[in-house]
């Protein structure tokens, strides 16, 4: 009787914290999911309540145990640790020297976490934690992306009426401007014109820009990129 008692004390808080959970697990989710992610809304929703229901179910056991028996609820929370560990795993590919599927499987990890958190009593601290995973995976996704951006190779293709010296010294000092630096100039005569095809390590960053001053050169009548 008077563990049924206490259990009824307990239960608007367990409400409270699966809400919690609810909603937390729903924002990440969302998130995820706008950005076309393996792990959306239900897949966050599911692995943050999942996790604090078995919190909950640590704490009933531990309530209803005997006399004397020491329940440790955190040997449960290692077990979830463990289940959700296979579950990143699942989600991250490696293709040749790639490897995708980091972010969403930390934010696997994050996401339960989050939902051991608030099933341990802190539904507030669980909010905070959601607070700063959404701006880490919003905010900071540009900042990532421009400090680890990979070259990418420039292949220009252009259609000249002709080809002098002078056209020439105008388009090198063009690419120039734009930090441009070729690697070869291909040039070879079609019906249309003179086809020439210009190879550099590295795009510049304003390449639309550079590739409207290329039509605004003398002879250019095409400009492929």
């Amino acid at each position: 009787m008077e563990d049924i008692t206490r259990l009824g004390e307990l239960l608007p808080r367990f409400v409270i914290e699966i809400l919690v959970a609810i909603i937390c697990g729903g924002l990440i989710g969302l998130e995820r999911g706008l950005h076309h992610k393996s792990t959306g809304l239900r897949d966050n929703i599911l692995i943050c309540l999942g996790a604090v229901l078995y919190m909950i179910i640590a704490e009933v056991i531990a309530l209803r145990a005997p006399e004397g028996m020491v329940i440790d609820p955190s040997r449960i929370a290692a077990q979830v640790v463990t289940g959700i560990g296979f579950i990143g795993a699942g989600v991250i590919i490696h293709k040749g020297g790639d490897i995708s599927g980091l972010t969403t499987a930390a934010t696997i990890w994050v996401v339960a976490a989050i939902g051991l958190t608030i099933g341990s009593g802190y539904p507030l601290l669980g909010m905070l934690i959601t607070g700063i995973t959404l701006l880490t995976l919003t905010m900071l996704h540009e900042v990532d992306r421009h400090l680890t951006r990979k070259p990418r190779p420039l292949l220009l293709k252009l259609t000249l009426r002709e080809d002098n010296p002078e056209i020439r010294k105008k388009l090198q000092e063009l690419l120039g401007r734009f930090n441009v630096k070729p690697e070869s100039y291909r040039a070879e005569r079609t019906p249309f014109g003179v086809r020439m095809t210009i190879n550099a390590p590295e795009e510049p960053q304003d390449i639309r820009m550079m590739i409207t001053e290329l039509w605004t050169l003398p002879s250019v009548t095409e400009v492929e990129h």
